[in-house]
């Protein structure tokens, strides 16, 4: 097996001769595109050029190459972020973990401690609920299906059809989590404890449950109770999985956990997740915001991010992440949360960038609007660049309204 390491964001030349046609269209055909690829010019003396799209993690390409993409960041703040987009806090990943620890590592940290979480579920009883059966039985349960049991008895049979309620273990919310234990086990693990846990909860789910593909999206939007609150958090995990070690990034067996996290997608679901955990009381916060353009609903603008008083819905603020580190500002980026601010009618735009080498800006583009480009540096410490961040953004929307975070 052959690696090839580099870093997010930064051109990395491996020589013609190193990577067949065959390996090099393989990484261009990879879904969602996440690794730019020059070929071979006079102007690169000869050398393939990768560049990451904003992906970090472990790519599989066929059967004897596999890229490694380090982050920007240090690895540590990658999973801060990854705690709070997948509401993993409370699991508490990083306590004692060595800050040198790579992602590689972490993964593997995740998934012991989803294993660790199945056993323990297991062992106090799997969330059970009444699932409507149908089935043949020698003794009547439930309600009878009369003209099924009649033909049945005409042919010689004995058992009767009956339609009965079964309080079963086998329900959605048990089988996310043995899917994502089966494909979390089909990768060879290094951590010899890692490799226990996740197999012996692997069997005590196979042994209940109906081993069913899964996508990401049955873990959003779930009803929980009383009864399996805690299956919230390890849906969580089972999402961040499922979403980025999934059959998108490589199928079949592999001699390491092979995952990819779309770096943009994080951080937008990050900065989402921290305003709607910060922001006061007195402010709304709507994320994915789906705003009509057209009086024919033909057009309509999807806005990352949208403050308004909960009082009045009032919008205040239209947002939007741009995952670059540019010291200027884009014409484009700018015409875009122009274009939301327009639409909403809000006073304030702002353009949230990840690194302080862009530069903040505040200027007045009309009368009505001010434009603003700020940070919320992921390098550094997240809850100071944090606090930073919101103090900046609450100062510019609610002057004097609300109490500042210190």
């Amino acid at each position: 097996m052959n690696f090839i390491e580099f870093e997010e964001e930064t051109d990395h030349r491996v020589s013609e001769a190193l990577l067949s046609d065959d390996t090099a269209r393989a990484i261009t055909d990879l879904p969602g595109a996440p690794i730019a690829l020059e070929p071979p010019s006079f102007l690169n003396d000869r050398n393939y050029v990768l560049r990451s799209n904003g992906c970090v993690g472990v790519i599989p390409i066929g059967n004897d190459l596999t890229l490694r993409i380090s982050p920007k960041v240090p690895v540590l703040n990658v999973f801060r972020m990854l705690e709070y987009a997948y509401d993993l806090r409370s699991f508490l990943i990083l306590e004692g973990t060595n800050r040198s620890a790579s992602l590689k590592d972490l993964f593997e940290t995740l998934a012991l401690i989803l294993a660790r979480k199945v056993l323990d579920r297991v062992r106090k009883g799997l969330h059970r609920d009444y699932v409507e059966d149908t089935d043949s039985l020698v003794v009547p349960r439930g309600r009878i299906l009369l003209a099924e049991s009649i033909v049945g008895r005409l042919r010689g049979r004995v058992r009767l059809d009956c339609v009965f309620d079964d309080h079963t273990p086998d329900l959605d919310d048990n089988r996310i989590l043995a899917w994502t234990l089966h494909q979390i086990r089909r990768c060879n693990l290094e951590r010899p404890d890692v490799k226990r846990a996740v197999r012996d909860a692997y069997r005590a789910m196979s042994a209940v449950v109906d081993i069913r593909p899964v996508v990401s999206k049955a873990c959003i939007g779930r009803l929980y109770d009383r009864l399996n609150s805690d299956y919230r958090p390890m849906h969580g995990l089972c999402r961040f999985f499922l979403s980025h070690c999934g059959p998108a990034i490589g199928g079949g067996e592999h001699e390491f956990l092979p995952f990819r996290v779309d770096m943009p997608a994080l951080f937008e679901a990050f900065v989402e997740r921290w305003l709607r955990r910060s922001l006061p009381p007195s402010l709304h916060l709507d994320s994915q915001f789906q705003a009509i353009v057209d009086e024919r609903n033909r057009y309509r603008f999807v806005v990352d991010l949208v403050i308004s008083e909960a009082s009045s819905g009032k919008a205040l603020a239209v947002l939007d992440t741009k995952y670059k580190r540019d010291r200027k500002l884009a014409s484009g980026d700018l015409e875009q949360i122009v274009a939301y601010a327009a639409r909403m009618g809000t006073a304030h735009a702002f353009l949230i960038y990840p690194s302080p080498k862009t530069e903040s800006e505040e200027f007045g583009w009309s009368t009505s609007l001010r434009v603003h480009t700020t940070t919320f540096d992921i390098g550094a410490d997240l809850e100071i660049a944090g606090r930073r961040f919101l103090r900046g953004l609450l100062t510019a929307v609610t002057p004097g309204a609300v109490t500042l975070p210190t």
